[in-house]
């Protein structure tokens, strides 16, 4: 499995106690899709936060691919969002100066790809989302669907996911 959560506890301490996610167990496979639903208010972002280590829990256990993820440094934490967990945001977050397979390609700078070999991998993840033929188009260029499809475009393209973006 590539995510596993056990018993998995958050409190906020502002004033009086609140306590967000009680007892969360969650186990997310390879290649499967998740959606989290739930009344506003009720720690969905606080256990998307946790899931990409951009926030910690109090108690239990978070497996990322057999690595417990627990007092990370934020070095570390940045290397494994970077090459482990992609975010899909609600607005588009494009670089409106850089075309569609520029954009695709940045997050693989940060892994250290090479410049062909980025933009190579950048046209492979387009051509398997249908946009392959807009690779060239600056993002004002693109409709909204496009925009949505190239985002998703640009999670971690590794093995580990097993999910380019689709």
């Amino acid at each position: 499995m590539i995510i596993e959560l056990k018993d998995i506890n958050k409190t906020y301490h502002n004033g009086a106690p609140l306590h967000v996610l009680k007892g969360i167990d969650l186990t997310i496979e390879k290649g499967e899709m998740v959606s989290i639903m739930g009344a506003s208010g009720s720690g969905k972002s606080t256990l998307l936060n946790i899931l990409g280590i951009l926030d910690t829990y109090d108690t239990g256990t978070y497996m990322l691919n057999g690595q417990l993820i627990q007092n990370l440094s934020e070095s570390r934490a940045a290397e494994l969002r970077n090459r482990m967990i992609g975010f899909i945001f609600q607005s588009f977050n494009l670089i409106t100066f850089k075309n569609a397979v520029e954009n695709v390609a940045l997050p693989l700078y940060y892994q250290g790809l090479k410049r062909k070999k980025r933009n190579a991998l950048a046209m492979e993840y387009l051509d398997m989302v249908g946009l392959a033929d807009w690779a060239e188009h600056m993002p004002n260029e693109l409709s909204g669907g496009q925009k949505t499809t190239g985002c998703h475009s640009t999670g971690p393209h590794s093995s580990t996911t097993g999910n380019p973006g689709r």
